[in-house]
């Protein structure tokens, strides 16, 4: 599973773009409204489970227009099928609330 996923976030003004590293039981990355993300996995049954944060910089907007004055960390977590990166959408819980997201493999990683 070691590989660089592309990750489009659909949110109701639009969507946001990132990329992650998942792989080794790890997941590490980033969007383009400067968040970063950090988690652990584990594989069971045809499924992944994802649990970590997202890291807020200071002046981001997140969630469809609600701006972080200061910087945040907000709790995250994913129980999503093991061929998630096919395109489709999935649900991944960030701060309790749920989001829309699709991902796509862009290689693998040695």
């Amino acid at each position: 599973m070691s590989a660089l996923y592309g990750m489009k976030v659909v949110l109701a003004a639009g969507h946001g773009l990132g990329a992650l590293y998942i792989g080794k039981g790890l997941v590490l990355g980033a969007d383009v409204t400067g968040a970063r993300y950090k988690a652990t996995y584990t594989e069971q049954g045809g499924r992944v489970k994802f649990t970590g944060t997202m890291s807020i910089p200071p002046g981001a907007t997140i969630f469809g227009g609600e701006k972080i004055d200061q910087g945040a960390e907000f709790p995250m977590s994913a129980d999503l099928p093991k061929n998630f990166a096919d395109g489709s959408v999935q649900q991944v819980t960030v701060a309790g609330r749920s989001v829309q997201a699709t991902f796509e493999k862009i290689g693998d990683i040695p």
